[in-house]
């Protein structure tokens, strides 16, 4: 053993005393293998689907170009099928301008290290997504102008703003205020109350000085009209020039972040922001100038989704997942309304995301359910001896005490799938309450 490999295997093993040691474990998800996946984030079930396959693959008899990109968007990588795909998607999520990344994380890595500027400022809620964080610290920002909010709170993000206010040195402020948000949560399963954080964000900030910065991962395809969005369905796109003649909302959120490798069964994302952004990150966003453009592959599958995201078989299955997000909330809810919270629990019910929206529910149905327990191993593998794969999640990707398994609906689900999970954590249950019920017993 090398000294290298002596020094980093001292540093494992830190992590396994801490039981946050992290391996690659493979599952047969086929039908054949009798587990029920209960971990996937294809929410919509279309890497499964028999329609789109069968599109792809006409698709892909009928191009001339099918392997690579050939290099970067800048050398030989910018195909008209990639600049089409652009196009598609200013149209289709009514944005001015459209950027494709190889993936979501390349596209907040490569926002928030190059876009604001050393006198800016960056707030963020707390659980925002890792390449967030990734992509600030590797800006110009100094640590005093990057501010936290705890999650999902209004109020805490009011004294946040007042902090700032009162650091920030006169109201000739030219400095642009970045605020990082999700709009579904991908640990805890909850929505941004955004509507609510806007206008609190409209109250200590001028329009001309603020941007805020939605990632849509966990919602691309899923809410909204032909699966559009959050930020779509509550008319809160923005970036628009005057003389623009699309749809017109609020326009609050200038910039969003649509991944294609969850709901939509891909891979590789599309920054919607104005032209000048796009510009910019064309010049200067360094994921994007070095890294290989999204092979044809990959944009002919992205361009057959879309074809099925804008048909019935997209309804279907957005409101197939809908009802299996109610039917299995309503099911946990029967539970752990008997079960000791130490045991499991559910992260606390959030305020009702959107109260006055008219293109959806108060508070919609959420295809993620973080099932808080200090022993997330150990119920992820009794579950797993059940024929459920439930992933456990620790830290450091959720707080210390937030410790977790994380259950993943998909659309198509059989309803008695979930009766099933139900059971088999209802036995946990039993199992973990059991001894404490006897040693009270013979006290």
């Amino acid at each position: 053993m090398t000294e290298l490999d002596r020094r980093l295997d001292s540093l494992l093993d830190g992590r396994r005393e801490k039981k946050r040691f992290r391996s690659l474990k493979e599952y047969d998800t086929t039908p054949e293998s009798g587990l029920a996946d209960f971990s996937s984030n294809d929410y919509l079930s279309l890497t499964s689907s028999a329609s789109l396959r069968k599109a792809y693959l006409s698709k892909l008899e009928s191009t001339p170009s099918i392997f690579g990109s050939t290099g970067s968007r800048l050398l030989s990588g910018c195909t008209p099928s990639h600049s089409s795909l652009e196009k598609r998607f200013e149209r289709f999520f009514n944005s001015p301008a459209a950027l494709l990344f190889n993936s979501g994380w390349d596209a907040n890595v490569s926002f928030f290290a190059t876009v604001p500027q050393p006198n800016d400022w960056v707030i963020y809620d707390e659980l925002v997504h890792a390449s967030v964080h990734s992509g600030v610290r590797a800006s110009r920002i100094p640590i005093e102008r990057r501010l936290p909010f705890n999650h999902n709170d209004p109020a805490h993000l009011e004294k946040v703003l007042k902090r700032m206010q009162n650091t920030a040195s006169t109201s000739k402020d030219t400095s642009t205020v970045f605020v990082a948000l999700e709009s579904l949560y991908s640990m805890d399963g909850d929505f941004s109350p955004l509507p609510t954080l806007l206008d609190i964000l409209e109250n200590y900030i001028p329009r001309r000085r603020l941007c805020v910065v939605l990632d849509e991962a966990h919602s691309t395809g899923v809410y909204g009209q032909q699966g559009r969005g959050i930020t779509y369905a509550l008319g809160e796109e923005g970036g628009f020039d005057a003389g623009d003649q699309r749809r017109r909302g609020k326009g609050r959120v200038d910039v969003r972040l649509m991944t294609f490798g969850k709901a939509v069964g891909c891979s590789g994302a599309v920054l919607l922001c104005s032209p000048t952004v796009r510009s910019f990150l064309i010049n200067f966003a360094r994921p994007l100038i070095f890294s290989t453009a999204l092979p044809h592959s990959t944009i002919i599958a992205l361009e057959c989704v879309w074809d099925i995201l804008q048909n019935e078989e997209g309804d279907q299955r957005r409101q197939s997942l809908m009802s299996l997000a109610e039917y299995i909330h309503n099911r946990l809810d029967q539970l752990l309304s008997r079960t000791p919270p130490n045991i499991l629990h559910l992260p606390p019910d959030p305020i009702l995301p959107f109260p006055q929206a008219t293109d959806l529910p108060a508070k919609p149905g959420s295809p993620i359910l973080g099932l808080l327990t200090p022993t997330p191993h150990a119920l992820s593998a009794f579950l797993l001896e059940k024929g459920f794969i439930v992933r456990p999640v620790v830290p450091p990707t959720v707080p210390p005490g937030a410790e977790r398994v994380r259950i993943c609906l998909r659309a198509g689900m059989d309803e008695k799938m979930i009766d099933g999970l139900i059971a088999a954590l209802t036995e946990w249950v039993h199992q973990q309450t059991t001894p404490v019920a006897d040693l009270r017993a013979k006290l």
